[in-house]
C-alpha cells in the first residue's frame, strides 16, 4: 500500500517537477503569436545637428508567414514586398533592386521580416536564450527583469497591465553604463491581450552623445484582411532587375 501511494505521488509531482517557469521576455512576446496580419503606419522622426529633423514614413502590411510590403516614403522613396518566399527591395532611382530568398536571408532581416509592425519584437528576439535575472520593482514597473547576453545587458519594465513600458540597454548588469532607453505609450489594444505602444520615445548615447528618435505608430490594424495583390512583386517592380548583393545595387 505504502509502495503504491510512493509511485502515484510520484506520477502526480513529476509533470510539475519538470515544468519550466516562463520567462519576462517570453510573456511579453506571447500575445504577438496571435496577430496573423498587421497594417500600420509609421513615422520616425529623429532631430538633427542642424536644427532639422529626419521624418521616415512608411505604410506597412504584414501578413504571416513571411508576407510582407512597406512602402517608404521619405527620407527616400524605396518599397520592400516579400512575398513569402522572395524578399525584394527597390529604391527609386537605383539601377537595380535587392532580391533573396527568405530561406537565405541573415538573422537581421529575418528578425525584421517576421516581427509584428510597431511591435518591439525585434529588439527582444535578440533576447531569447541570454539568462534572466530578476530584478527589483518599483512604484512604475511593477515587473522587472534583466538579460545578459555577455555583450550587453538588457532590461524589461513593465507596466501594471504587464506591457512592456521602457526597454533599457546597458553595457553591463552593472547598469550604470546606460545605451539605450525607449519609453513606450500611448498603447491600444489591436486585438485580445495584444498592445501596440502608438508613440515610442527612444533615447541613444553615443560617445556621450545623446542622440532622440520619436516613432508614431498610426492606423494600427490586426488580423484584418489584407489583398493578396500586395505581395505579388511584379506589378510593383515593372522592368526592375534584382541582383542578389547590396554592393551591385549602388550607382
Amino acid at each position: 500500500m505504502q509502495r503504491w501511494m510512493r509511485m502515484m505521488l510520484i506520477l502526480v509531482l513529476a509533470p510539475a517537477a519538470g515544468a519550466r517557469a516562463e520567462t519576462v521576455l517570453e510573456k511579453v512576446l506571447a500575445p504577438y503569436d496571435s496577430v496573423q496580419s498587421m497594417s500600420c503606419e509609421i513615422r520616425r522622426d529623429t532631430p538633427l545637428p542642424d536644427g532639422n529633423t529626419l521624418r521616415m514614413l512608411s505604410r506597412v502590411y504584414y501578413q504571416r508567414p513571411d508576407k510582407l510590403h512597406v512602402e517608404n516614403f521619405s527620407p527616400v522613396k524605396r518599397r520592400t514586398i516579400s512575398d513569402g518566399t522572395v524578399f525584394r527591395q527597390y529604391t527609386e532611382g537605383a539601377p537595380k533592386g535587392f532580391s533573396r530568398p527568405v530561406a537565405e536571408l541573415d538573422g537581421e532581416m529575418l528578425r525584421n521580416l517576421r516581427m509584428v509592425p510597431g511591435s518591439a519584437a525585434n529588439m527582444l528576439e535578440v533576447l531569447r536564450g541570454a539568462t534572466e535575472v530578476p530584478l527589483e520593482p518599483t512604484a512604475e514597473f511593477p515587473v522587472r527583469a534583466g538579460y545578459d547576453n555577455q555583450k550587453s545587458f538588457a532590461v524589461l519594465n513593465l507596466d501594471a497591465q504587464g506591457r512592456l513600458a521602457r526597454f533599457e540597454l546597458y553595457g553591463s548588469p552593472a547598469m550604470t553604463d546606460l545605451l539605450t532607453q525607449t519609453d513606450f505609450s500611448a498603447f491600444q489594444e489591436v486585438a485580445p491581450g495584444v498592445w501596440i505602444a502608438c508613440l515610442q520615445q527612444a533615447k541613444v548615447t553615443v560617445q556621450g552623445m545623446e542622440r532622440t528618435e520619436t516613432t508614431r505608430v498610426d492606423s494600427p490594424v490586426a488580423n484584418g484582411e489584407i489583398p493578396a495583390a500586395f505581395f505579388k512583386a511584379d506589378a510593383f517592380f515593372p522592368a526592375v532587375e534584382f541582383v542578389d548583393s547590396f554592393d551591385k545595387i549602388a550607382p
